[in-house]
């Protein structure tokens, strides 16, 4: 079996002596393949056998192309072979069939450097083909995070991604040969890691939250901030307080950046302006508004709209309160100023409080009324007062008669009396409803069940004569009676027991 083979100055004739005798070695001084062929040469009338080294750059089937040939006595000789037949197919264990995968922004694009965080998300990666001739690369399966399948997905030497296809994150995109009669070389897979960041950093929980009321002028600000791509780049992100520029420290570890102490905030209405970036340049800004109210409200009582004499220990309450920065949210009262109980049980705003009943109703002589108020931050108020001269003109209520403290009757009766004429009485039992106004002085109770029972009666007297009793025309301390109902035979159980003990 002969080959042809072209020289510079001369055409020589080689014959392959024995195939069977071809090995592959490594060249230490070019990393070449090298490829071992027994042949003869006959040229310029002579014949002759040697053995040449033949370094190879690149192999297909039935042809392989040489570009350099040294004998076994060194005399070098340069070219290139164009067909080779019968040297053996099988590529050396490191030969690829593709090599040098590289990528860029675009054709004619920036690089893109492996393993470095870029904002590009739609690469073009390129390659070299190996394989000769290079028609026998039927194309190439490339895939993104997984194994390519052994469909072609691109014949050229490169394949570019859709505009932002690629999601931000570390990604390793492979490209898979497919070789013409043989199907997808698995050894010549080629993969480049690539990572990308076009998301900005992410900011919450923000604190003070947005429309909060605080009323600390020192109070901090602070939130969670991270990028979990490229990281954050604490040089650029700024933090303003009101249009005033304001330091931070940052903790990795709990990803908090908070502004440092020092920073007195506006009385009122603060705004936060936060722009984050990442270490490429990604930036967010996020932005939100506090208050802070340090002041407390302030504001007035008046009873009765400032009258000084009533004659009804209920009376009207008119309020007014305001508060520079926010709103009022609480009333608290007391009869005593002592405001201990009271400010467990506060009143929402209003501007008047009806029916409050005075200290010691049943005693004539000046009542007080104090007052506070609460904001909605928080802040308490001073105490604000107003008095009044209770000179009553409703009656008194007593009970004259009504059952044993302790009884096994299930029916009760009671009789009562006011401190004037003319009087009409209510009454009513335990929680129930108050009963109509009547002019019987005495009451009758059945179908008690055993237990504790509480009666309660009082007098009304119509003194401005149109024909009913309000409020301040009733008793305001109505008369109470407290008794209890007992099953049947407990007397006679207390009896017996009271004679064993005597025994």
């Amino acid at each position: 079996m002969n080959i042809c083979i072209t020289l510079r100055s001369v055409i020589s004739i080689f014959f392959i002596l024995g195939i069977s005798n071809s090995a592959w070695a490594i060249d230490a001084s070019s990393s070449s393949y090298i490829l071992t062929i027994p042949v003869f040469m006959s040229g310029g009338g002579t014949t002759s056998s040697a053995v040449y080294d033949t370094k190879v750059s690149a192999i297909g089937e039935n042809c392989i192309y040489l570009y350099e040939l040294t004998s076994s006595n060194n005399t070098l000789r340069t070219g290139q072979i164009y067909m080779l037949v019968g040297i053996p197919t099988v590529l050396p264990p490191e030969m690829k069939v593709i090599s040098d995968l590289k990528a860029q922004t675009q054709p004619l694009g920036a690089v893109i450097l492996e393993k470095t965080w870029q904002r590009d998300n739609d690469p073009y990666f390129y390659w070299k083909i190996e394989i000769v001739p290079p028609t026998l690369l039927e194309g190439c399966s490339v895939a993104l995070d997984s194994t390519p399948d052994f469909t072609v997905d691109t014949r050229w030497p490169s394949y570019q991604f859709l505009e932002n296809s690629i999601l931000s994150g570390k990604h390793i995109f492979y490209v898979l040969p497919i070789v013409l009669g043989k199907g997808p070389d698995e050894k010549s897979m080629l993969n480049f890691e690539i990572w990308v960041d076009v998301d900005p950093p992410f900011i919450n929980q923000l604190t003070p939250h947005p429309g909060d009321i605080v009323t600390d002028k020192f109070t901090l600000v602070s939130c969670l901030v991270s990028d979990k791509d490229s990281g954050l780049d604490l040089n650029q992100t700024i933090l303003t307080i009101n249009n005033n520029t304001v330091g931070f420290d940052y903790h990795p570890e709990t990803q908090l950046l908070i502004s440092k102490s020092g920073f007195v905030l506006n009385e009122g209405l603060n705004t936060v302006l936060l722009r984050a970036y990442d270490v490429l340049g990604n930036n967010v800004v996020r932005g939100w508004d506090f208050i802070v109210d340090t002041q407390p409200p302030t504001g007035s009582v008046l009873i009765n709209s400032g009258q000084e004499i009533t004659h009804s220990a209920y009376v009207s309450l008119n309020i007014k309160a305001e508060d520079l920065v926010s709103d009022i949210k609480s009333i608290y009262i007391s009869n005593d100023g002592v405001f201990d109980t009271e400010m467990n049980q506060p009143f929402n705003y209003q501007p008047v409080i009806a029916n409050w009943l005075l200290a010691e109703p049943d005693i004539d002589g000046t009542k007080t009324v104090y007052v506070k108020f609460r904001d909605t931050a928080g802040n308490l108020s001073i105490t604000y007062k107003d008095d009044i001269y209770l000179k009553r003109l409703t009656p008194d209520t007593r009970i004259i008669s009504g059952p044993a403290t302790v009884t096994e009757n299930t029916e009760a009766d009671f009789k009562y009396e006011a401190s004037k004429a003319g009087c009409k009485f209510s009454y009513k039992l335990d929680n129930l409803n108050w009963s109509d106004w009547s002019d019987l002085d005495a009451a009758h109770l059945s179908g008690l069940t055993v237990g504790n029972h509480y009666f309660y009666v009082k007098a009304g007297l119509d003194l401005n004569s149109d024909n009913r009793i309000t409020i301040d025309e009733e008793d305001a301390t109505p008369a109470q009676w407290v008794w209890t109902v007992q099953p049947e035979g407990y007397f006679e159980k207390i009896k017996k027991r009271i004679l064993f003990w005597r025994r």
